[in-house]
């Protein structure tokens, strides 16, 4: 697939090492000289100086014959502008960046449609949603959702006094079907089988109906406490997209979010309904103390600063927040935060990448999320009529290695599969793949595909 990316800033690099490490034809237009060194020292990439809005430049790039253009620069205008020239060039699929709400909101007009935009994203607020269904399941390292919400999966930590320690996968209860997709260990991701023994300290990710899934964790010696008092650091896009989202789910939720600049912090304050604004450096211990963070049960650290992130999670879990949630946007320093006690880790390129890989993968796509720095997705597809995995068993299928079935949604069933369980055609499936295998994996559910 040749993709042209717009903008080599975070998210540009990050889908661009992503793409390219697949062996995607990637051309990146950027017009930082610094920013087209960093590119041409660490990816193979071709990179062209200019601006994606320049015909000339997009001309340059080969436009007439890509198959994808993204716009992700820091100028949403600049991002629509350009994917709404490549959409005239002929390419099939523009995915723009647009960070700005009012583009979003306009009532009557969609921007979106107006200028076939395939897919308009926003970081910050996918970022927002993710913490919001965290919020849902505050036991929970991760939460996402799949066949339309009908099948949940958890991140969950086994802890030092949990009874599954030193059991292994084969004989764990199943009375409520679910299905254990794999196991995070000291930063290697495994998938697991019968015979794997769990250990403490490790992360599995459960597969389960959504219905179900309070069940899955009951049987497993789960809690789901309940979330009442939440403070959230930091009131820019995501502060504020989170506070929406949660006064609108959660009517009761006594939220406060605390805001170190004034203009900032009167802002957010006329557009939420019930949440507290606090004007206040979350930096500051004596602050925290006098807001109480102790009697917290979420708090949730959403600044633009890496650091203080870190840092006020640390401090309001040392004076007694019952959890913490922090954005971490620099993807190098998570496994480093991930061993000094911070419950959520969440990083907008990595979500972002997650909501545009399904426009890059090869079949009927529906869904795509990333696991531990870009080393493994889950993907939501379609069983196509033609494919290799049709009409057999599980146990017959010879699926590629570090590559899983989690469940099933056939018409309006949900099917969590066991060895006997036959994949029929149009099939919604969730398969987790080591990105080493998902190209063979893609190939197990397409039309006349094969596995080599």
């Amino acid at each position: 697939m040749k993709v042209i990316i717009i903008g080599a800033g975070k998210v540009g690099y990050s889908i661009a090492h992503l793409l390219s490490s697949e062996d995607h034809d990637v051309v990146v237009i950027e017009q930082s000289q610094e920013r087209q060194e960093i590119l041409e020292e660490n990816l193979d990439v071709q990179v062209i100086c200019g601006s994606g809005s320049s015909t000339s430049i997009l001309e340059a790039a080969g436009v007439r014959s890509a198959d994808m253009l993204l716009a992700v620069t820091e100028f949403d205008e600049l991002n629509m502008v350009s994917c709404l020239l490549g959409k005239k060039y002929g390419v099939k699929t523009a995915v723009a960046r647009v960070r700005n709400p009012e583009y979003l909101e306009v009532k009557d007009i969609s921007f979106k449609e107006a200028m076939g935009i395939d897919l308009i994203i926003n970081p910050e607020r996918v970022t927002a949603i993710e913490i919001a269904q965290i919020v849902g399941h505050p036991e929970a390292m991760n939460v996402d959702y799949y066949a339309m919400g009908k099948v949940q999966m958890l991140e969950l930590e086994i802890e030092k006094n949990s009874a599954l320690i030193g059991k292994k996968i084969k004989d764990l209860n199943t009375t409520v079907p679910y299905n254990i997709i794999c196991i995070e260990r000291q930063q290697k991701i495994l998938v697991p089988r019968g015979d794997d023994v769990l250990e403490s300290g490790d992360h599995i990710n459960i597969m389960a109906r959504t219905t179900e899934m309070r069940e899955v964790e009951k049987m497993l010696g789960f809690n789901t406490p309940r979330v009442e008092h939440i403070t959230i650091l930091g009131g820019g896009r995501t502060g504020l997209y989170l506070a929406q989202i949660l006064e609108q789910k959660r009517p009761d939720l006594q939220i406060k979010i605390i805001e170190k600049e004034l203009l900032r912090a009167r802002q957010i304050s006329q557009k939420l309904k019930h949440a507290l604004v606090i004007h206040g450096d979350g930096s500051d211990y004596q602050l925290l103390q006098e807001e109480n963070i102790a009697g917290s049960d979420l708090f949730i650290a959403v600044t633009d600063d890496d650091k203080i992130n870190v840092l006020c999670c640390l401090i309001a879990r040392n004076m007694g927040a019952k959890k913490t949630v922090c954005q971490i946007k620099r993807t190098e320093v998570i496994p480093l935060v991930e061993q000094i006690g911070i419950d959520s880790i969440l990083n907008p390129r990595m979500l972002t990448a997650g909501v545009i890989l399904k426009y890059v993968r090869r079949g009927d796509i529906i869904s795509v999320t990333i696991f531990g720095e870009d080393r493994a997705e889950m993907l939501e597809l379609l069983a196509q009529p033609g494919s290799a995995a049709v009409n057999k068993e599980l146990r017959h299928i010879r699926f590629p290695s570090g590559s899983v079935l989690g469940a099933v949604m056939r018409g309006d069933e949900v099917i969590i599969p066991d060895g006997s369980f036959r994949i029929m055609p149009h099939d919604r499936l969730m398969v987790f793949s080591m990105l080493k295998s998902i190209h063979k994996t893609e190939r197990l559910f397409l039309d006349g595909g094969k596995i080599s």
